[in-house]
């Protein structure tokens, strides 16, 4: 009887687990769509829009490049921040997914504690693309699990 209760408790806590851990995985996975004024934070830096949206169709091609600037802060008070221009991407409204044109953006750039740099960052789309949404992922910091990796769900709104 003991041996029945102990397996009941086990099977309910491994229900239990699962379903936290479920409702963990679509809090992590859903996207939170913002305005592009909105300033991302992640862990001690953050990111923002720091200029214009520049939309170019060269020549007849079925792309277009989007470049963005963004300014990017380290807030830490020791800690070096390396900025990669991978970390940045875009989804259109479809949840398409385009990576950054590294020949395009600013090269990586080691920001200093306490400082701030404005980089840019490219893009090749498809010309057709709508609702582009300008996302970021870097790495899982401490303060990220305990804000519920919302910097990595927030997409800032573009209207190019």
């Amino acid at each position: 009887m003991a041996f029945r209760i102990g397996v009941a408790v086990v099977a309910l806590i491994g229900l239990v687990c699962l379903g936290v851990a479920g409702a963990g995985y679509v809090l992590v996975r859903s996207p939170i769509d913002v305005p592009g004024s909105t300033v991302v934070r992640h862990d001690d830096f953050s990111f923002a829009l720091d200029g214009p949206i520049v939309v170019a169709r060269p020549g007849r091609q079925e792309t277009k490049t989007i470049q963005v600037t963004l300014r990017v802060e380290n807030d830490a008070k020791r800690v070096s921040y390396e900025w990669l221009p991978t970390t940045a991407y875009l989804v259109d409204e479809d949840g398409r997914r385009y990576e950054t044109d590294v020949s395009g953006s600013t090269a990586a750039t080691s920001i200093p504690a306490g400082q701030s740099a404005r980089v840019k960052v490219s893009f090749a789309v498809p010309y057709a693309s709508t609702g582009l949404r300008l996302a970021f992922w870097d790495t899982v910091m401490m303060g990220d699990v305990f804000d519920g990796l919302r910097y990595a769900r927030l997409r800032l709104q573009l209207n190019g």
